[in-house]
């Protein structure tokens, strides 16, 4: 905005700068005198406001654009899959995050999180527990998952696990005598690791509705065990 200062020809001009630094936004107000006969300009005077950005974690990504962060779109609520899962002691499951703004990270309470193959993996403890994972993600929102840990499976499988409509689970894997076979007892699809030599887990891919399934896997000894699937409406659907 343009102020006209009267008789000797001089106006104030308001100049806006925006930069987005490592966990802040910088705003930069400049205010000039600029004579319209010669033109000089003279720095009246600036303001600097720095406003963090939710208290940014860029986990020394460096510096990001402000489109990125302040674009209009909605990139769903921040979760983990699977939310809920029962599981064996010491046994090992695929996570993963969902919405937010990644990348992610994860710690769990008892259990140990590692990348295994390049993927996300939590290994519950040696004992039976109720422990908790928690992913974090760029614009330090957090959201937790509940592990249920026992030591009465029959096979080491997981018992239950809950995602959304429309999510796989990633790779279960199973412990016990190879070769195993796995039976779908409901809908969504079940798919094989085909790159695994030991052919020991699969993965569920939730159809679009909210139901439960069944995955009876057993193994070459006659261990068996059932994994029951719950399939919930997405978050905020």
């Amino acid at each position: 905005m343009d102020l006209k200062s009267g008789e000797h020809g001089f106006y104030r001009e308001r100049e806006k700068e925006m930069k987005v630094g490592r966990g802040s936004v910088r705003l930069v107000k400049k205010i000039f005198a600029e004579c319209s006969s010669c033109g000089r300009t003279t720095l009246l005077g600036a303001a600097v406001l720095v406003v963090p950005v939710l208290s940014l974690v860029l986990s020394g990504c460096g510096d990001i654009s402000l489109n990125r962060l302040l674009e209009n779109h909605d990139p769903g609520e921040l979760g983990i899959t699977p939310q809920i899962a029962t599981i064996g002691t010491s046994s090992t499951i695929e996570i993963s995050g969902k919405g937010g703004v990644g990348p992610y990270s994860f710690s769990a309470t008892e259990g140990t999180i590692e990348e295994i193959d390049g993927v996300t993996c939590y290994t519950a403890p040696s004992t039976e527990t109720v422990d908790t994972i928690t992913v974090v993600d760029t614009l330090a929102y957090e959201a937790t998952a509940t592990i249920q840990v026992e030591s009465s499976l029959i096979l080491n499988f997981p018992l239950a696990l809950t995602v959304a409509v429309g999510e796989s689970t990633g790779y279960i894997k199973a412990s016990g005598e190879s070769p195993y076979t796995f039976e779908l007892i409901g809908d969504g699809t079940l798919e094989p690791k085909y790159d695994d030599p030991v052919n020991d887990r699969v993965k569920y891919t939730a159809p679009a509705y909210v139901t439960t399934a069944v995955i009876h896997v057993e193994d070459a000894t006659g261990k068996a065990t059932d994994l029951t699937i719950t399939v919930v409406a997405a978050s905020g659907g």
